[in-house]
């Protein structure tokens, strides 16, 4: 029994039964609710499965709705990062407060009652921290009176002026978190379950795919304020915090969602990460966010590739004599000479039938690779800037285009288009799909410099990957790669045909 262990042997068993107990709560819904040192018994030998922990005695249990879960869940994320708004909807939702609370009352006593809580380290750091918040100071009978008074204020306000409840369940739910907690506390007297607890949490976001999830998801990856675009920063936090490291708030004790962790995992656990079955949820939620980077920056990167040919293809002009001007006239614009093309023409019935346009280059570029608006290229430059702070200057360069398609590269692209590769009736087939991977492939090969930290980085992140994992990435390059070509049909449909 743990009522019989040493705190050294305690400590080392308490991931195991917080693990345990996380599961029965939030995974199943149905949990021991008396979880003291004598119904904890350390085994001799792990089981097959390496369970060295197992729970006796259940006589009291509880059960909790999915849709309590759920929301369990979200409070335990606002209030790991000290959102206390949301944390009033999160209470609502639970029953806790009326639909009709006072917020502006609820959300400072919020601050002093939890932000301690959350802290970890028991009563005894909690009453510390209590009488910090109220300013009473050991020794000085005057600061201890005016903090009592202001303490006691607050309690007065939270009896009369808020007409709390506690759901049934709650009562015994919080019976079984003081028992565990107290546990803990004998193996680590700085534990606190809220934190301890953000790990799992993060990994079941990441995890799971039902619409309760997806919204905690969305709101924990995106902006808290409002904002639509992912934050890279906020992805890569969640990963390390899936992984069990968490970056807490400067000089506080709360999740820094925006802070990816200096010890944090590297990019090839990550990668491996997102493609196993524990980042379903995470995968489902960024597969448009993957297709609209992928669109911004291949637009970016061919419209820059295609100015940086024009400019070296283009003739010197040519020389001129006084008082007599241009002896030899000038060459026209290469952009501005048309030229016939053959692209695809989807009719009604959903069938390619190709057909022939004159077009210019330049028309032709703007047409496959819309210049970025404003808000794309400030989203551009924060990629750009995020690769450069995650992953180094070289990843940010090829996230910008700079270098990455060389001359030769552009003239094969502009002979592919004249010879009609676009043209072809199955546009989007897995041949076509397997030429553009593979084109994308020698390109980041082929590419000057900028590519071989980026080419070592994918390298090795794919020689780690299982075979599951490596066929799922596959998977998501191949559908990438016909969204595009899709996209791309999609934006040459309106091209006037000649033939």
């Amino acid at each position: 029994k743990l009522s019989q262990c040493e705190d050294e042997e305690i400590a080392r068993l308490i991931p195991a039964a917080q693990e345990a107990f996380l599961t029965q709560l939030f995974e199943v819904g149905f949990f021991h609710a008396d979880p003291h040192p004598g119904n904890l018994l350390r085994l001799h030998e792990p089981t097959q499965d390496g369970a060295t922990l197992a729970l006796i005695d259940c006589g009291l249990m509880a059960s909790i709705d999915p849709r309590d879960r759920d929301n369990m869940i979200s409070a335990v994320i606002h209030l790991a990062n000290k959102d206390y708004p949301n944390l009033v909807d999160d209470f609502i939702q639970l029953k806790i407060l009326p639909e009709n609370s006072d917020r502006a009352a609820i959300i400072p006593l919020m601050d002093k009652a939890l932000s301690p809580y959350v802290k970890g380290g028991g009563a005894k750091k909690y009453e510390e921290e209590l009488k910090r918040l109220y300013g009473m100071e050991e020794g000085s009978v005057q600061s201890q009176v005016g903090g009592f008074q202001a303490m006691t204020q607050d309690a007065l306000t939270v009896l009369n002026d808020i007409p709390f409840s506690i759901p049934p369940y709650f009562a015994i739910l919080g019976r079984a978190i003081v028992t565990l907690e107290g546990i803990a506390l004998t193996g680590n007297p700085d534990y606190g379950i809220i934190m301890e607890s953000y790990p799992f949490i993060a990994r079941k976001l990441l995890r799971e795919d039902r619409p309760e999830i997806q919204r905690a998801l969305q709101e924990v990856l995106y902006s808290g304020d409002g904002g639509r675009e992912l934050k890279l920063s906020r992805l890569l936090a969640l990963l390390n915090n899936a992984a069990g490291t968490v970056a807490t708030q400067e000089g506080a004790a709360f999740v820094d969602l925006d802070a990816v962790p200096e010890d944090g995992i590297n990019f090839s656990d990550g990668l491996k990460f997102l493609l196993s079955d524990k980042a379903e949820s995470l995968r489902g939620l960024l597969e448009t966010e993957v297709e609209s980077v992928a669109d911004i920056l291949s637009r970016q990167i061919f419209r820059k590739g295609v100015s940086e040919a024009l400019v070296t293809l283009t003739p010197p002009r040519p020389p001129t004599l006084p008082f007599l001007g241009e002896i030899i006239p000038s060459a026209p614009k290469l952009d501005e000479i048309p030229l016939p093309l053959l692209l695809p023409n989807i009719g009604d019935d959903g069938i390619n039938r190709p057909s022939v346009a004159v077009m210019t280059i330049k028309s032709f570029t703007d047409l496959v690779a819309p210049k970025l608006n404003q808000d794309e290229e400030i989203y551009a430059i924060g990629l750009a800037e995020a690769a450069s702070e995650f992953f180094g200057e070289n990843v940010a360069e090829f996230v910008q285009g700079e270098g990455l398609l060389s001359i030769k590269t552009v003239e094969l692209l502009i002979g592919a288009v004249r010879s009609g590769v676009l043209g072809r009736s199955d546009i989007v087939s897995n041949d076509v799909v397997q030429s553009l991977t593979s084109f994308v492939g020698d390109t980041l090969q082929s590419t000057r410099g900028t590519s071989n930290q980026m080419e070592t980085l994918l390298s090795d992140a794919i020689e780690g990957l299982s075979s599951n994992e490596r066929q799922r990435l596959d998977d998501i390059v191949n559908e990438l790669a016909k969204r595009i070509l899709r996209k791309l049909v999609d934006r040459l449909s309106g091209v006037e045909r000649v033939l």
